[in-house]
């Protein structure tokens, strides 16, 4: 037992096991992301003009319908993942920073703007998660959640902040991505160009997605 946990704080406390697990956290919330976006998409089901009842509402009773513990035990486990990705990626960004020479550290100007903005994008997609579980699901009613969610984003600066945020988890998706490639050793020289067209075709699709739904609602296509 005491060499299992001696074997797992060096992983921890190693620079390549931090990436791992930068990695893989980054890699579960991306799957978590598609299921969510999932799950979003059913707002634009069901007739609610002719008064049936919107697909979202139903995806969201099912969900408040799961029992506590379950629900819960998902909702702590994601939250443990997110704490584990942020705390391990800021952890590397300052070492990487401080390991710096002179020269590499002019080298960093060629780099994305995506890679170089990786902190602040996550911090801002950081603020959004909070204000978004306070707005829709903390104190959102999910018999009403079609609803609430029109009413929200009938509000400009609320859909503005929206869109920019998800514009953000975009950046922060496509390098993040790209990166979960190279760390577990999917991202040759040969097959880079395709890997990041790959990124930015899945941090595209899907944060476009996200954004159609403020959008059709801005528009008046769902009301």
């Amino acid at each position: 037992m005491n060499d299992i946990i001696t074997t797992a704080c060096k992983f921890v406390t190693s620079s390549i096991g931090r990436k791992i697990l930068v990695a893989l956290t980054g890699a579960c919330l991306l799957l978590f992301l598609v299921g969510h976006l999932a799950g979003n998409m059913t707002i634009f089901g069901g007739d609610v003009a002719a008064g049936d009842r919107s697909w979202i509402e139903y995806y969201a009773t099912g969900l408040h319908s799961m029992p506590a513990w379950l629900l819960w035990s998902i909702r702590l486990g994601l939250l443990a993942v997110a704490m584990v990705h942020i705390v391990l990626a800021i952890v590397l960004k300052i070492e990487n920073k401080n390991a710096r020479t002179p020269y590499q550290r002019e080298g960093t100007l060629k780099a994305t703007i995506s890679s170089r903005s990786m902190i602040y994008t996550g911090l801002l997609v950081l603020v959004f998660i909070v204000i978004h579980l306070w707005q829709l699901t903390i104190n959102g009613d999910p018999a009403h959640c079609y609803s609430h969610v029109l009413e929200l984003f009938q509000q400009p600066v609320w859909a503005i902040f929206y869109i920019v945020a998800i514009l953000g988890l975009m950046m922060h998706v496509r390098h993040g991505l790209q990166s979960v490639l190279q760390t577990v050793g999917l991202s040759t020289r040969k097959v880079r160009p395709l890997y990041n067209l790959v990124s930015w075709a899945f941090a595209i699709i899907v944060c476009g997605a996200f954004i159609l739904i403020p959008v059709c609602v801005m528009l008046g296509i769902l009301k």
